[in-house]
């Protein structure tokens, strides 16, 4: 889970979320993301630190520059921990993103259920 914290902090800035809609577009240099954006290729090369040490972008050279492209595994499973929110299937966190449940005491039911969600649907539905 300490992957997807330092991946969801990169992206936690507009502009570095603009960098990745330009890679996402085509690869290019730090000195052409600069161009396109309108800031400096300081501050360029500072969020491209930010990116790489999450791996969320890689960089090869060609010629004299370094072309940068989007790691998609990465993403990928972003957008997989953000689906297992949604699907109410925390129960998976545990194996996927290695997460104790066990450190969340808001999540245990009173009724020693393994999540206080689950168990209060089961109720609702009960009640009905």
């Amino acid at each position: 889970m300490i992957e997807s914290v330092k991946v969801f902090k990169a992206i936690g800035d507009e502009t570095r979320i603009k960098i990745l809609i330009l890679l996402s577009k085509k690869n290019i240099c730090a000195k052409a993301i600069a161009k396109h954006l309108q800031i400096s290729e300081a501050a360029v090369s500072q969020h491209i630190k930010i990116l790489k040490e999450v791996d969320l972008i890689v960089g090869y050279k060609r010629g004299y520059h370094v072309i940068y492209d989007l790691n998609k595994k990465v993403l990928e499973k972003a957008i997989e921990f953000i689906n297992v929110l949604i699907t109410d299937d925390i129960c998976s966190i545990d194996d996927k993103f290695n997460v104790s449940l066990e450190s969340f005491h808001a999540l245990q039911c009173e009724k020693n259920c393994k999540v206080v969600k689950k168990c209060c649907k089961e109720r609702l539905k009960e009640e009905e």
